[in-house]
């Protein structure tokens, strides 16, 4: 290239690169930045979920506007199912803690699959700062996300059935409180709550019949126990204590008490192990029992219990605080034991 051809070269070409400069450090205002509520007629919020964001560059704006997205996903899950779990928190115990964890971490998951699109960022002079807004297409994060909630609507209605059609009386009554575990489970809730956050209409026409089951199952379950009769057999007690301690827990849970086995749905069979051992000091007895539940289709629950040990120098004071114990650890114990592991 002539000397003189790169002498008048080189100008230009800082000029052109000057006005660049400037016009990048002048662009207008974006619309969605020109008042607080602008987010909201530029991106609708029954189309989009959009957030804003800023940082010291376009990367940390855009960064920080899809960790708005999230937060807001999060917020609005855990608003819905803190809800119901707080209406049905039972004996004074809730899983708060791990509903939040399990939520934070579906949001999290999930919308990693969306296509989080980002608005033109500009420069705020004021704040010398980027900004940005993050947003999402609902209709194309539904069409993303549906088949996965469709997946757990499915595995609901196929217990449902289950429980629907069974014979076993007994069996019939946990398998009802099957689904209710899975219909109460943190993913469940928090896939039901996402997946309204999405397209809240959407989830109503198709899941309106995910919801009603769901609705039913209280009812469903208070029917099947009280139809679900149970006889206590237990050919080593003291006091009749054991067969006493059952009978309230059984009671408790909704299920009649048989007074003969004959027509019972299940049998309640107990083994008590008494392990009493006589020492120089007195007689010791470290209790524990085995339950076995039976209906018409074969065994279907066994529950395990255990007391420690208890001493006397008289052997009936002695026996009478094991059978005690172990009494007192089946009123503690069986209800959280039936209802997390019956069936499960």
């Amino acid at each position: 290239m002539p000397e003189s051809h790169y002498k008048i070269f080189r100008p230009a070409a800082l000029c052109a690169f000057t006005v660049f400069l400037l016009s990048c450090a002048t662009a207008p205002l974006p619309d969605w930045a020109k008042s607080p509520s602008a987010i909201t007629r530029v991106y609708p919020a029954d189309t989009y979920i959009a957030q804003h964001g800023q940082g010291q560059t376009r990367e940390a704006a855009e960064a920080s506007a899809a960790a708005a997205i999230s937060r807001y996903f999060i917020s609005e899950v855990r608003s819905a199912t803190g809800i119901l779990e707080f209406e049905r928190q039972t004996n004074g115990v809730t899983t708060e803690t791990q509903l939040a964890a399990t939520s934070e971490i579906l949001v999290n998951s999930q919308t990693e699959l969306f296509a989080v699109r980002y608005a033109e960022a500009w420069f705020n002079k004021a704040e010398k700062q980027w900004e940005t807004t993050a947003y999402i297409d609902r209709a194309e994060a539904w069409a993303i996300y549906e088949p996965r909630f469709q997946k757990q609507a499915e595995a609901l209605r196929g217990l449902y059935q289950a429980a629907e059609t069974e014979g076993d009386l007994f069996k019939k009554a946990l398998l009802w409180g099957v689904t209710n575990r899975y219909a109460q489970s943190a993913d469940f809730e928090a896939a039901y709550s996402f997946g309204q956050i999405l397209n809240s209409a959407k989830m109503n026409v198709v899941f309106s019949v995910v919801r009603s089951n769901t609705a039913s199952l209280p009812q469903k379950i208070d029917n099947a126990r009280r139809n679900a009769d149970v006889y206590i057999d237990c050919p080593v007690d003291f006091e009749s204590l054991i067969v006493n301690a059952f009978s309230r827990a059984l009671i408790s849970e909704g299920f009649p008490v048989a007074k003969t086995r004959a027509g019972a749905a299940a049998v309640c069979t107990i083994t008590v192990d008494e392990g009493m051992q006589k020492r120089e000091l007195g007689i010791f007895y470290y209790p524990s029992l085995q339950a076995v539940f039976t209906g018409s289709s074969g065994a279907l629950f066994t529950y395990n219990a255990s007391a420690g040990s208890a001493s006397a120098v008289t052997p009936d004071v002695a026996k009478r605080r094991a059978y005690t114990a172990l009494a007192e650890q089946v009123q503690k114990s069986f209800s959280t034991e039936f209802n997390a592991n019956a069936e499960k």
